[in-house]
């Protein structure tokens, strides 16, 4: 018969090592936590002296404590930022992202921050052309996420071996083709900005040229069409909701970490304090 008393020995080694080094954690924790507490008690102390492990566990508390402040304040003024970008400027507004829920999302963040538009606009766009549908054909002709017109596609990239006018709806060519996601993506974010610098930043006015066509644009008065207006208010309206959405978000995260950054300070400026009283007490005081 084999004897299983060296394996259960050596199981509970494992264990005790296990709970040894977990017991020392909590401990290291523990001491790290009531640290100023010890420090601040002992600066009242007229005789002995403080154990060096304690020094040790108050400075490394102090240090994770600023390292926390510091990383919160440059986390805060990213939200901040973009919040005040948004409200600031109506059409230059490169910094702020609607998010990354999908990966169509991300390459619309990719690309409007490349040509400086809104990505919030892009995606209002891409909502009111094609609802996300990336094989869509409309009765125009146009293809793609953004509904672009093979003329514009070819336009835009002359070099490409998909001329954009192919009825079978499937992506020709990866990665260059009117029906990919991302060079569907690119190409129209290129040329709707192109349009807002043709219309000096009118956002109206360039979703006018986008949808139905640079020669059927009358500055001034109503578009030609009864769609192209249903069109641009839809997504005009669409553009502003997501804005006010991501400002509201924005604001709300900015305003969670002004708290937590304000205890942080509280926490580190106590600590500061115990330490200057009892360095005054025990190395400078006579």
């Amino acid at each position: 018969m084999i004897s299983r008393t060296p394996t259960t020995a050596v199981t509970k080694k494992k264990i005790k090592r296990r709970q040894s080094i977990w017991q020392r954690i909590i401990v290291v924790l523990i001491k790290l936590i009531i640290s100023p507490l010890v420090l601040l008690a002992d600066c009242f102390r007229r005789k002995g002296s403080l154990d060096n492990s304690w020094l040790y566990a108050f400075f490394l508390f102090t240090t994770v404590v600023m390292s926390l402040t510091g990383m919160g304040i440059i986390i805060n003024d990213i939200p901040l930022f973009k919040t005040l970008r948004m409200i600031s400027t109506q059409i230059d507004s490169r910094e702020i992202l609607s998010g990354d829920l999908q990966p169509i999302i991300k390459i619309i963040n990719k690309y409007a921050l490349q040509y400086n538009v809104d990505p919030n606009l892009v995606y209002a766009i891409v909502k009111s052309e094609s609802n996300f549908q990336p094989m869509v054909i409309s009765r125009a002709g146009a293809r793609g996420l953004m509904q672009l017109m093979p003329e514009v596609w070819r336009e835009y990239n002359d070099k490409s071996l998909c001329k954009g006018n192919h009825q079978d709806r499937r992506v020709c060519t990866q990665g260059d083709c009117i029906f990919d996601p991302e060079t569907n993506i690119r190409t129209g974010v290129n040329y709707f900005r192109d349009l807002l610098n043709k219309y000096e930043g009118r956002v109206d006015l360039a979703l006018e040229a986008y949808n139905a066509g640079i020669s059927n644009v009358r500055p001034g008065k109503e578009p030609k069409y009864r769609e192209t207006r249903f069109y641009v208010k839809r997504t005009i309206t669409s553009w502003q909701d997501l804005r006010k959405l991501t400002i509201d978000q924005q604001l709300k995260l900015s305003i969670r970490l002004q708290h937590g950054l304000k205890w942080l300070f509280g926490i580190t400026f106590s600590c500061w304090l115990i330490l200057f009283c009892w360095a005054n007490r025990k190395l400078f005081k006579k």
